[in-house]
């Protein structure tokens, strides 16, 4: 059932994952993460259920608001939008939607004895908890890879350079590199004691998202050492995860692995690379 808002609009569940990636690519602001087959790659992998509103005004729909359902014994049920990744929040045509798509979740969560967390730069003017420790980093990437590659520091250069003379190579792939890319990060969560996505989720992105998903992968000798997945939404393309083994960090694998897909995202079209979110006063 839809709650009704200002001037005559009103929010509800969206079913249409057409009319919903309909709207995605029309938005300024979005991520791969509010695409409709987010939801299919989290239901399929983890069972997560989810909630996707809409706000409409009339049959037109102008503001999209996904929402994963997670529960844990300690923590509770929360309400995300969205796991496993920093885009999320209200996707929307203007303020006023953006904030009647927020008021029908915190109902929601409010009913069902929830959290609300909503992963989003944006400034909703809502009374809710806000953290400020981390922020985007966000690089243009010019015209060409040569006129990027100039722009980098002269430290930045010479380890890319470094890393070559190393003998390291970096590729691109798809589904095919699932495995090289999956030993490199599963290893290094380990490492580093952290949970580690099962390899499923990953094989669902690159099968439900394949037309704007690449692999980047750095060999030493033909052995898988550096790995990186590149997700791409409208003219942006993000590295939610990279990784390379410790062992070879002298070697500088994740300098070679960022320009890598940094040249791959020039050739792809795309205008801006995402490092994604830090800690202040952090370094990448």
């Amino acid at each position: 059932m839809g709650a009704r808002v200002t001037q005559g609009a009103w929010v509800g569940e969206v079913t249409d994952r057409e009319a919903w990636n309909g709207f995605v690519e029309r938005a300024p602001i979005t991520t791969v993460m509010h695409r409709w087959e987010w939801r299919e790659i989290i239901e399929t992998t983890y069972g997560h259920q989810s909630v996707y509103l809409g706000a409409f005004r009339g049959s037109e729909l102008t503001g999209v608001l996904p929402l994963v359902s997670m529960t844990r014994p300690l923590s509770g049920t929360r309400l995300v939008s969205m796991p496993f990744g920093e885009g999320g929040g209200p996707c929307a045509t203007d303020d006023d939607v953006a904030r009647s798509l927020v008021g029908e979740a915190r109902d929601r969560a409010a009913r069902a004895k929830a959290v609300l967390d909503l992963r989003t730069t944006q400034d909703l003017g809502l009374d809710m908890p806000v953290s400020l420790d981390k922020v985007a980093m966000v690089l243009e990437l010019g015209d060409s890879a040569e006129a990027l590659w100039g722009r980098l520091p002269a430290e930045r250069r010479n380890r890319v350079k470094k890393a070559g003379r190393e003998g390291l190579t970096a590729t691109v792939h798809g589904l095919e590199a699932l495995d090289d890319f999956y030993g490199v990060f599963a290893r290094n969560m380990r490492d580093l004691g952290s949970p580690v996505h099962a390899r499923g989720f990953f094989e669902q992105i690159l099968v439900k998202l394949a037309d704007r998903t690449r692999l980047v992968v750095v060999r030493a000798h033909g052995r898988p050492v550096g790995a990186a997945m590149m997700l791409r939404q409208g003219d942006t393309v993000t590295v939610p995860w990279i990784s390379s083994l410790r062992e070879f960090f002298p070697k500088c694998p994740n300098q070679l692995l960022y320009w890598r897909a940094m040249e791959q995202s020039i050739a792809d079209g795309a205008v801006r690379f995402d490092f994604g979110r830090s800690s202040i006063g952090a370094g990448t």
